[in-house]
């Protein structure tokens, strides 16, 4: 059974608010009163607390990065979107495609990388506005499910873009985990309109986006939109 895991960074999240409520009970004033926070601290970004990761970006309609047999649907027979498709043997690496789009060579340097013997990599499909960039700020996992949060900055003035567009972005995560993608019955991921480095204790979840349930592995289609 495969131990209930959360990054570091989720960690020191834990020790630092813990720390904070013993600080509240036993400060104090002149006056007696208790001395509470006005607002919560805003905690600096430690990129290292990210398990590795790499992105891949671009403008097409398809899939960035799939396995050919990808094909289930929903009932409506319209593709799954935004679940992730776990990749836990070299043999699934090896049937791996990717499209023509930036990020591909890392990608595969990640892959190439991996233990699968006690790593495994997932991936997850975002879209984003064109004139905007995504940052990976957490990742926390159990045996049974898996969270995700991102953080969206403007991109760099020398960018060309267009406000109205969307790009596709695809996300490989490694996680130093051997698990068992049919025990993953959870998934959970939320975007901040902040970058990482401005979130603030806990983190902010202004947009959630949940799954009960995620369905037999591999299970992102083709057809998504990436």
């Amino acid at each position: 059974m495969v131990p209930s895991k959360l990054t570091r960074r989720r960690t020191l999240l834990g020790a630092a608010g813990a720390l904070a409520a013993l600080a509240g009970c036993s400060g104090s004033d002149s006056s007696g009163d208790r001395v509470t926070p006005t607002e919560p601290a805003r905690e600096p970004f430690d990129p290292e607390s990210v398990p590795p990761h790499r992105r891949l970006r671009g403008t097409i309609d398809g899939p960035l990065v799939w396995l050919p047999d990808e094909t289930q649907t929903e009932t409506n027979g319209e593709p799954r979107r935004r679940t992730p498709t776990f990749l836990t043997s070299r043999d699934q690496v090896d049937r791996l495609r990717f499209a023509d789009v930036e990020g591909v060579e890392a990608a595969r340097a990640l892959l190439k990388e991996t233990a699968f013997d006690s790593e495994t990599v997932f991936l997850e499909r975002v879209p984003v506005p064109s004139c905007y960039e995504l940052q990976l700020c957490d990742v926390s996992w159990s045996a049974t499910d898996i969270d995700t949060q991102f953080g969206r900055v403007v991109r760099d003035a020398d960018v060309a873009c267009e406000h109205d567009a969307r790009d596709s972005t695809a996300w490989l995560v490694r996680v130093p985990e051997a698990l068992d993608p049919e025990r993953i019955t959870s998934y959970s991921s939320g975007m901040s309109g902040s970058s990482c480095g401005e979130r603030r204790r806990p983190p902010e979840r202004e947009h959630p986006i949940t799954a009960d349930a995620v369905p037999a592995p591999n299970a992102t289609a083709e057809g998504d939109d990436a």
